[in-house]
């Protein structure tokens, strides 16, 4: 038994039609793997863009909190460094001596007592 070939076409014309189907399957493949390429990129850059902007907006809201922040901080900063500079020098024994009617007093009690005034 030999091979027929299942194909009524002449094997020159074959031959012709191979090489087109080829170049056409080759070409066909470049430029769906341009345009994927090419949509990826995009998507690449849309994703990109979307988190820039995410990282711009959370700078600038938090420059923006800041600033609304800031004088309430200060002011609360200030007064805690104020009350714990009073504390610290309540709980600390005066060693500061006055000499009053010959007797030497710590300064807190000289200040507590009562004093002349002057008009």
């Amino acid at each position: 038994m030999t091979n027929q070939p299942t194909s009524a076409v002449q094997p020159d014309t074959l031959k012709e039609n191979k090489k087109t189907i080829n170049s056409f399957l080759s070409e066909s493949y470049s430029h769906a793997k341009k345009q994927l390429e090419g949509g990826v990129n995009f998507i690449q850059d849309s994703v990109s863009f979307i988190k820039d902007e995410f990282s711009a907006i959370y700078d600038k809201t938090g420059h923006y909190l800041n600033r609304m922040a800031m004088p309430v901080n200060n002011f609360l900063k200030d007064l805690s460094q104020i009350e714990n500079e009073f504390m610290h020098e309540i709980s600390k024994e005066s060693q500061q001596l006055i000499s009053m009617n010959g007797h030497l007093m710590p300064v807190e009690q000289v200040l507590a007592q009562p004093m002349e005034e002057n008009y």
